[in-house]
């Protein structure tokens, strides 16, 4: 077993937005059509060793009803040693090429696939967390209501506030990439560059949607386009910035915690 086995999805997509889930988490989404080619590191929605899911959504481009008659991709999940960084060590343990869509015939297309990980590490994630009731109102009411706290803290840039509320997510993520952050530092230095940089932090959506995820344990509110409540928009540049977290509630707790 490699030392620190760092996981990433690879992907190679052209004509079509697309979502890919770990876990039944998502872990990438790309709505810009056109075409992409990177890769996203994964560890941190892996949380222990054994068999992991990978799940694919094709979606069709902007305007348009189904998938692109000519859109490709390859996804692929693949690992090497994060003590080394070697790109040439990098091996492949899952990959799937998307079938040609006929065209005006998918709305959309998915697939789910496996993948074996063996990591030095275990996290709790979200094993512990209760279901959210998705028809509750007053658990949906709940969401929303967690989501405007977090957003005025960082309107306020309260630091000392945001700390407690974030470690969950820092102490899990750290672990799962080997990492030795001052996760707080970095915190500060981002709302010093927001400043310096004359980003603005952009409203609190009016009608926000929220994405449920491994089986209504995990929520995230997004902005009416998909982008983090968490959003800045530098001014006269069109560049922009986002902080994107996902809650779930501790059955031990119950109430929200910030988990990735």
């Amino acid at each position: 077993m490699m030392k620190e086995p760092y996981y990433l999805v690879d992907f190679n997509v052209s004509l079509a937005n697309f979502d890919i889930l770990i876990n039944d988490v998502l872990a990438f989404s790309y709505d810009s059509g056109g075409s992409i080619y990177s890769n996203y590191p994964i560890n941190h929605f892996i949380l222990n060793s054994g068999a992991q899911q990978v799940k694919v959504r094709f979606k069709p481009l902007a305007n348009a009803q189904t998938i692109h008659q000519e859109a490709e991709a390859v996804i692929k999940i693949q690992y090497l040693d994060a003590s080394i960084m070697d790109q040439e060590q990098l091996k492949t343990v899952y990959e799937y090429k998307m079938p040609q869509a006929e065209a005006g015939k998918l709305p959309m297309l998915e697939s789910i696939g496996e993948f074996k990980a063996e990591v030095p590490y275990q996290l709790l994630g979200w094993t512990d967390a209760g279901i959210i009731d998705v028809e509750n109102e007053a658990a949906i009411e709940r969401v929303h209501n967690y989501y405007h706290r977090i957003y005025n803290l960082f309107k306020d840039e309260d630091v000392n506030a945001l700390a407690p509320l974030l470690k969950k997510r820092y102490e899990e993520t750290d672990t799962s990439m080997y990492l030795a952050e001052d996760n707080i530092s970095g915190l500060n230095n981002i709302f010093k560059m927001l400043d310096n940089e004359g980003y603005v932090m952009q409203d609190f959506p009016e009608a926000p949607r929220l994405e449920f995820y491994a089986k209504n344990r995990v929520v995230n509110l997004v902005r009416e386009d998909r982008s983090p409540i968490i959003s800045y928009l530098k001014k006269g540049a069109g560049e922009e910035f986002g902080f994107p977290f996902y809650i779930h509630s501790p059955k031990s707790k119950n109430s929200f915690e910030i988990i990735r």
